[in-house]
């Protein structure tokens, strides 16, 4: 089997150990049906891979509609044709925000890290949560062939960054 280079098994690692907190809960009110970023949301729907993915390693990310007000999400990096790194993601309309959180490693019994949308306007979605450790911020920008997505923050206050360039798979 070939083996992943050295940073995307940090990202990986970094994303496995560095995410935690409450799952996202569901409510009984309505949506917001204006929350901002919902519909450059939408854009995300369908699947995506990893411009800059090598022979050696694919990351693909998928999104579907789940309900009015809930997208759902996994990323995985494949290594040939095994799975090395699965992460379920969802983005959620909660009282007029715009919700994006990552339950990494598959664990279903774990716990959800949620990051809130911060306004930008145009072609720019970004969730934030300066509290945790890495990444505090996560972006992803609208370009011509699909989506620039970068996860940014400090690591024992140094800036880091890693940046994906997503295709229509």
């Amino acid at each position: 089997m070939k083996r992943l280079p050295w940073h995307m098994l940090l990202c990986a690692l970094v994303t496995v150990c560095g995410c935690g907190g409450p799952p996202p809960r569901t409510t009984a009110t309505a949506p917001d049906a204006t929350g901002p970023g919902w519909a450059l949301a939408q854009a995300l729907l369908g699947a995506w891979v990893d411009s800059t993915s090598r022979d050696s390693f694919l990351m693909v990310e998928a999104w579907e509609r789940v309900d009015d007000s809930t997208l759902a999400g996994i990323g995985h990096v494949l290594a040939g044709r095994d799975t090395v790194f699965v992460e379920h993601l969802r983005l959620e309309r909660r009282g007029g925000s715009l919700v994006y959180a990552a339950l990494p490693g598959g664990q279903r019994n774990g716990t959800w890290t949620r990051f809130t949308a911060v306004p930008t306007g145009g072609d720019t979605l970004l969730f934030s949560d300066p509290r945790h450790d890495f990444p505090q911020h996560i972006r992803y920008v609208r370009d011509d062939a699909g989506w620039h997505a970068t996860i940014a923050g400090t690591v024992q206050g140094a800036p880091q960054a890693e940046q994906f360039r997503f295709r229509p798979r």
